[in-house]
């Protein structure tokens, strides 16, 4: 049986025999994290090979030859691409020798974007590099909680490669979450553990019900994604689990953007592969200090469709400094996309972020969804918590959207989550330009 440690050293002397391509990546994002002093020099050398590439390859960027300082590109987004997608492609880049890389389309439709061969071997490294931050190792045997189909299940092959466990999350009722649990007891090899944070949460709810204890486990490692991971479902895996949990930020699109760290509550960005920007909600002005703001990023490594100021569709707060020891660039918080916004009956916006502290006093409930359907109508979906009143929730939720607000309480038996494996605690379907 391959053990850790033979997987790792396959890996790496493989990845050696074919031209370091993922390890060169690997020491220069290294080199670049770990000395911050590097970073302006990095970035401006590399933005001019991207400008000048994007100018001279793609029909898009073409009209913006000669053009030199980033704030005067302009904003895209995934509707941009997919409409000018043909005039994106890079002719520097064979069409037969590209990632197609295909998101699942969780919050709008389905969208397709591609990378050349170099540029996915800097997103392997980058998860290499933020995933060890937090204890993990090429070849540790880990548990991928997801949503796995035909498009994206890893052959068997593939996967005792990775030393990965792949199990479906399609339905997470007890008899799945039971076999969840049994399978965190019995193998005592899988050492990481990597999902959704919805996912952990229902998990780790489980697992109280059921009085478990951390010394019944024995994971080092969670790496929650994809959604905000609340301060409660942290600190209860933390209880369980008694390991490293960490928020890993990544698209497919573009790949490892942040990471918090396991010292302090913060995101470290990656300024090793992408230039940040976080900019006004409601126009594209730098965001203040402290201000919740939109993440637009530039991608400094993709050559077959060159992203220069990519509106992420996310939203986040720009710290001053980091509070511990790796001193990169942060962000206070990531609050999750900008759709899922909820405003108040006088238009103030509520970040996705804000509902997990404003709900840590309802701990016993399943699952919540909230969902604006109007300036003044909402729907608050709950999953269990029968000690709670109806009229208690929505009083209570009145007084943080408005005592006008008209509020309706849906007691349910579950609340699915998206096809992509994601679960969303709030939806907007109301567009603040109403007001």
């Amino acid at each position: 049986m391959f053990s850790d440690w033979i997987r790792n050293k396959v890996y790496w002397t493989l990845d050696f025999l074919q031209g370091r391509k993922v390890k060169s990546h690997l020491d220069n994002i290294t080199d670049i994290m770990e000395h911050p002093e590097k970073v302006p020099e990095h970035q401006e050398k590399r933005l001019r090979e991207l400008i000048s590439l994007a100018t001279t390859t793609t029909e898009y960027y073409k009209k913006y030859a000669g053009v030199t300082q980033l704030s005067q590109f302009p904003i895209i987004n995934k509707s941009v691409i997919k409409e000018h997608f043909e005039q994106m492609k890079s002719s520097s880049c064979d069409p037969n020798k590209v990632y197609k890389i295909s998101t699942s389309g969780s919050t709008g439709t389905p969208f397709t974007m591609w990378q050349d061969y170099n540029k996915h071997n800097r997103v392997l490294a980058e998860m290499m590099y933020f995933w060890g931050k937090a204890g993990y190792s090429i070849g540790m045997k880990y548990v991928f909680f997801r949503i796995w189909n035909e498009k994206n299940k890893k052959s068997k092959l593939s996967a005792f490669a990775r030393n990965l466990v792949m199990h479906d999350i399609l339905f997470l009722d007890d008899e799945n979450l039971e076999q969840i649990r049994q399978m965190l007891k019995k193998d005592k090899k899988i050492k990481m553990l990597l999902g959704y944070a919805s996912t952990f949460e229902n998990i780790v709810n489980y697992l109280e019900r059921c009085n478990d204890s951390s010394d019944m486990f024995h994971i080092q490692t969670i790496i929650s994604g994809s959604e905000v991971l609340s301060e409660i479902t942290r600190q209860k895996l933390k209880n369980m689990f008694g390991c490293n949990i960490v928020s890993y930020y990544s698209n497919q699109e573009n790949g490892g953007l942040a990471q918090d760290c396991v010292e302090a509550k913060e995101f470290h960005l990656n300024n090793a592969s992408y230039i940040f920007e976080v900019l006004k909600v409601d126009s594209n002005q730098p965001a203040e200090i402290g201000e919740l703001g939109r993440i637009v990023i530039t991608d400094l490594y993709n050559k077959a469709i060159p992203l220069i100021r990519y509106d992420t569709g996310d939203l986040a707060i720009m710290k001053k400094k980091a509070g511990c020891p790796w001193k990169t660039d942060v962000l206070e918080n990531i609050s999750g996309r900008q759709v899922d916004l909820i405003y108040t009956t006088d238009g103030t916006p509520l970040s996705p972020h804000t509902w997990s502290v404003y709900m840590w006093k309802y701990d016993k409930l399943n699952q919540y969804q909230f969902i604006q359907n109007g300036q003044k109508e909402y729907v608050m979906k709950i999953n269990g918590g029968d000690m709670y009143s109806d009229n208690e929730i929505t009083e209570y939720l009145k007084s943080i959207i408005g005592k006008d607000a008209f509020v309706k309480i849906e007691r349910v038996h579950e609340i699915p989550v998206l096809a992509s494996g994601k679960f969303k605690k709030t939806i907007c379907h109301y567009k603040p330009e109403e007001l």
